[in-house]
């Protein structure tokens, strides 16, 4: 999914990406996307600018801007959203988190969000978000955060099942994930000022037929 607004007359750009696993071990985010039934797949990879395979995998990755205000904020906010579905707070894991760095690095080397989940350890679920503007930025965390959540008004509690719109949500609130890392990069892109927001989870959510006891409904919601 993409999204492109206007803000202060600047234009903005954001994509989102989120990943499934199937029941029998989670395989990596390509493997899933071979898989699954056509809802049931990964999200399709922002749309850029065409380049050769070999003009894509030249770019420089973007810096590490991953520091503990960065750390501290988005995890406070990942915790507050898993709270209104009574689910445990998850860790912060320093393993996890070196992993999501070299993610990140990995992701940012390639137009928007066109890399995706290719090469992802099947022991993580992730979640990735790419931010571009015209002007300097390190995103916040918190942003990235709010709009995989903001995909709960569209998933459907009593079907309980993966959705290419909502995966990112359900990973998020997913109840068996109790460790997670994060990592930000950020930096001059190949036209844009560019942000990556990356959060891998651990054990992996969207397990193909676990949807049902780990996607809890709000509390308060009786279903």
């Amino acid at each position: 999914m993409v999204l492109k607004l206007r803000k202060n007359g600047v234009l903005l750009a954001a994509g989102v990406l989120a990943c499934v696993a199937a029941a029998t071990g989670a395989p990596t985010a390509t493997q899933a996307a071979a898989q699954a039934p056509a809802p049931a797949s990964a999200h399709a990879p922002a749309q850029a600018p065409a380049r050769t395979p070999a003009q894509r995998a030249a770019l420089e990755p973007l810096s590490d801007t991953t520091d503990r205000g960065f750390l501290r904020e988005l995890l406070a906010s990942v915790n507050n959203y898993r709270s209104l579905h009574g689910v445990p707070p998850v860790k912060l894991d320093k393993r996890v988190t070196r992993y999501a760095k070299s993610r990140a690095r990995t992701v940012s080397s390639y137009e928007a969000l066109a890399e995706a989940h290719k090469g992802l350890d099947h022991k993580y679920g992730e979640n990735l978000f790419w931010y571009s503007s015209a002007r300097k930025n390190r995103l916040a965390g918190s942003v990235a955060v709010k709009e995989w959540y903001d995909e709960s008004a569209k998933y459907d509690f009593d079907a309980a099942q993966f959705s290419r719109d909502t995966g990112h949500f359900t990973q998020l609130v997913w109840k068996g994930s109790t460790r997670i890392g994060a990592a930000r990069v950020s930096g001059k892109g190949d036209r844009w000022r560019e942000s990556y927001v990356v959060v891998d989870f651990a054990p992996p959510g969207n397990v193909v037929g676990a949807f049902k006891e780990n996607v809890l409904p709000p509390k308060g919601d009786r279903r």
